[in-house]
């Protein structure tokens, strides 16, 4: 990427993270993307992990606190890097986990450091265009790509995801499993399986973040397929 696309990139983070809230339903989209996450990993629990694009750290510290992961984030804003350094230092994670600057087009790390490589945010640094073979660099061989998109298909997506169609715009390729199969293959990225989650409405009216969870717990059994909002996806890395 050019330096003028980083500086746009980092000035927009650095912004959000300025403005950054936490509330119930970010705290209860935290909880669910661990527990999902570990799903996913299955027997994985020892190792080196990267969370490209960390934030404030919080789901490295529940990740660590419920696995033997050794993490690094790292994160292009300056602001969620200290924040999330002074979190995890409260956490008493120091040893566990380390937060540092980085941007995701150009990964300070060498190449097969990681055997799992994390990427959320709704559409998660590790999805942006042109990052994946990025990504699949610092990957071990066998080793394991999870990050998260939008689920277009979500009926709180649909009329989003309409309007786009309406308007001629370019289609991302995510708004399919088939467009994302075809997507990450290209970095040798195989795309191993998927859930779905958030399907509690996209509302932040209570402040107790259980409340979404339990609600995600009992009617996400049922609609998730129709209703989740979130697209969780493992991908492996093909041997060579």
């Amino acid at each position: 990427m050019k330096t003028k696309d980083f500086k746009k990139r980092k000035q927009k983070w650095e912004e959000k993270s300025r403005n950054y809230r936490l509330n119930s339903s970010r705290e209860a989209t935290f909880i669910l993307t661990v527990k999902n996450t570990l799903k996913l990993l299955g027997n994985r629990k020892k190792g080196r992990v990267l969370d490209v694009g960390c934030g404030f750290g919080e789901i490295d510290i529940l990740l660590a606190q419920n696995t033997d992961f050794n993490i690094t984030g790292c994160d292009i804003s300056g602001i969620a890097v200290k924040t999330a350094q002074e979190n995890i230092k409260k956490a008493g994670l120091n040893r566990r986990i380390k937060i540092e600057k980085g941007d995701v087009y150009h990964l300070k790390y060498p190449s097969k450091s990681f055997d799992v490589v994390l990427s959320f945010g709704y559409v998660s640094a590790a999805t942006y265009p042109g990052v994946q073979k990025e990504i699949a660099r610092v990957l071990k061989p066998g080793g394991v790509l999870i990050c998260d998109f939008i689920n277009c298909l979500s009926f709180y997506k649909l009329l989003s995801t309409f309007k786009r169609v309406l308007k001629k715009q370019e289609i991302p390729y995510y708004v399919s499993l088939a467009g994302i199969r075809r997507e990450f293959k290209k970095a040798n990225l195989t795309l191993a399986s998927q859930c779905l989650f958030n399907i509690y409405p996209p509302i932040n009216i209570v402040s107790n973040s259980q409340i979404f969870i339990s609600f995600e717990n009992i009617i996400g059994k049922i609609f998730k397929k129709f209703l989740g909002r979130v697209r969780l996806v493992k991908f492996q890395k093909i041997k060579s």
